[in-house]
């Protein structure tokens, strides 16, 4: 039986999750294969405005909108992540599929400050990695569930939205689901 891979495709943390970090989150999974998965979280917005960080990043930016930095994950807080559209033609890029990409290099961030290059994009700081087998072995305890990704769920939905969205696609209603599944 061949083996699927995850890559391009998002985890919902179900609502029993007991994981305070992971807890309502959705991964993107940015890389699935045989050395392990790489994620970023889409929908947990930090305190941090993209212009400030840009302005930290020694980058002057035009007017960029209002826009939170999300915390894309506990590994390497410090490690800032773009997941955007387009080709990968930044120093850094990764294509993901067709249409998504990470860049993780200064030039997107750049084109981002003077509203060029770049159509839809979230920056992150950190991501969510897993070790050979460690995804798979979450999956078979129902620690994720697993939707396909789409343009709207990564770029468009109010992060608040992005969970309930999330499992809406697979046909879970959010409003029904209690953390105490199975204590009655």
């Amino acid at each position: 039986m061949a083996k699927t891979y995850l890559t391009h495709r998002c985890l919902i943390a179900p609502p029993q999750l007991n994981d305070d970090f992971f807890a309502q989150t959705i991964v993107y999974i940015a890389r699935h294969d045989d050395q392990g998965a790489q994620g970023l979280i889409i929908n947990r917005p930090s305190h941090i405005e993209i212009k400030d960080l840009l302005i930290d990043l020694q980058i002057s930016p035009d007017i960029v909108r209002p826009h939170a930095v999300l915390e894309g994950g506990p590994v390497r807080p410090e490690a800032g992540f773009v997941l955007h559209t387009g080709n990968p033609v930044w120093q850094s890029s990764i294509a993901v599929s067709e249409n998504v990409c990470v860049t993780t290099s200064k030039d997107i961030l750049e084109a981002i400050a003077h509203n060029e290059g770049v159509e839809r994009y979230q920056i992150m700081l950190g991501y969510a990695s897993w070790q050979p087998h460690q995804l798979e072995e979450e999956l078979a305890q129902g620690d994720w569930l697993v939707c396909e990704a789409d343009m709207e769920l990564l770029f468009n939905l109010p992060y608040e939205q992005r969970w309930s969205a999330a499992a809406a696609k697979i046909g879970l209603d959010t409003n029904w689901l209690s953390p105490d599944i199975g204590h009655a």
